[in-house]
């Protein structure tokens, strides 16, 4: 996953906590693969990212207009204005190997603000998300990435989420 800083995840938190389900699981993030079982270890897995992240350059992401995948997944998410190429290309190069896996829908990258919600709820939750991120100026919603994050699911209740692995080749110490 690409985390998302402080102020923006803030935000996103002040819909997530009545809105998403995962809330108390995760953070504010964008998923780059969505979770899938492996059968690597926590090392291979670290390594598997490790070796496409060391080769992949930081970019920056700037979330977009708030949305909803409704009628087919009852989600409210802010979109991505910028960094949604970079994002994608990641997610192949991630998806293939050792970290292939089955995916139910095509990768749209995007911040969940809100997920598994009833008609009215779905409403209430895309119109907050509007109240609250409209005033946002494109520089608050913009980030830098640099790093991604494994998160290892352990069960629907635990999600461990690992040391972030560095974007780019990692600086040895001067000699």
């Amino acid at each position: 996953v690409i985390p998302v800083p402080e102020a923006l995840s803030r935000l996103a938190n002040r819909i997530r906590r009545s809105y998403d389900p995962n809330f108390n699981r995760i953070g504010p993030h964008v998923t780059v693969l969505p979770p899938r079982a492996v059968g690597l270890t926590r090392r291979q897995v670290r390594e598997a990212v490790g070796g496409v992240a060391g080769r992949w350059r930081s970019f920056d992401l700037v979330l977009g207009a708030i949305r909803t995948f409704h009628p087919v997944m009852p989600v409210v998410f802010a979109g991505l204005r910028s960094g949604r190429r970079e994002l994608e290309r990641l997610h192949r190069k991630l998806s293939r190997g050792p970290l292939n896996g089955d995916e139910a829908f095509p990768y749209v990258p995007h911040l969940t603000l809100g997920q598994n919600l009833n008609a009215r709820r779905l409403g209430r939750a895309l119109e907050l998300s509007r109240e609250i991120f409209g005033p946002v100026s494109v520089g608050t919603r913009r980030w830098r990435v640099d790093r991604v994050i494994v998160v290892e699911r352990l069960s629907e209740e635990i999600w461990l989420p690992h040391p972030p692995v560095p974007l780019g080749p990692t600086r040895k110490s001067a000699r």
